[in-house]
């Protein structure tokens, strides 16, 4: 009996309550969580998102120090952004924080090496599930890093993918191929 009373409120937890906190990768954000994420950006300003908590999860390979990328869902989005306001002292306004979580799409930001990506056709990046291959909608050059690196966004709609399916991200530019595993469940 003693037992009993220890062990079920542990399984009611575990049944209840973790089915509650995994709202990872959602598409469809509370006002709560859009104010978590710009707070949250705010807390850990300009790069420093990176290498935060969630930051971290939302990374793979090495990034941003090396190669690999960022998912950037729309947590990610609005954490980012509060991250780089909060470098100028300035913050998101509603009407940014509106426009950001109404977006039907996320992002997958690879570094490759500058001479690879000329143009946003030069690099393919691909989302592998399974044997569903899913691709972007539009593939655009993002920032330049210091180190002679290219930023590259594909930009990918949240129903085509399964967010609870091992995926794999394949990045192909000229005559390199990089693959990546990612769980989006890490990802907030």
């Amino acid at each position: 009996m003693q037992f009993m009373k220890w062990c079920l409120p542990a399984l009611g937890f575990a049944v209840l309550g973790i089915p509650a906190m995994c709202g990872a990768f959602d598409i469809q954000l509370t006002q709560e969580q859009i104010k978590e994420a710009h707070e949250y950006g705010a807390k850990y300003r300009g790069k420093e998102i990176f290498v935060s908590p969630v930051g971290k999860s939302a990374c793979f390979g090495e990034y941003p120090g090396g190669d690999g990328g960022l998912i950037m869902s729309t947590y990610m989005r609005i954490a980012v952004s509060a991250a780089m306001r909060a470098l100028k002292n300035e913050t998101l306004t509603p009407q940014d924080l509106k426009e950001l979580a109404a977006s039907k799409t996320f992002n997958v930001v690879v570094s490759v090496p500058e001479d690879s990506a000329q143009t946003p056709e030069d690099v393919h990046v691909l989302l592998v599930q399974g044997t569903n291959t899913i691709l972007p909608q539009k593939i655009e050059l993002g920032m330049k890093y210091k180190d002679k690196r290219q930023g590259i966004v594909g930009v990918f709609s949240y129903d085509k993918i399964n967010p609870k399916a091992n995926t794999t991200i394949v990045v192909k530019a000229r005559n390199d191929e990089r693959k990546f595993k990612i769980d989006f469940s890490d990802v907030k």
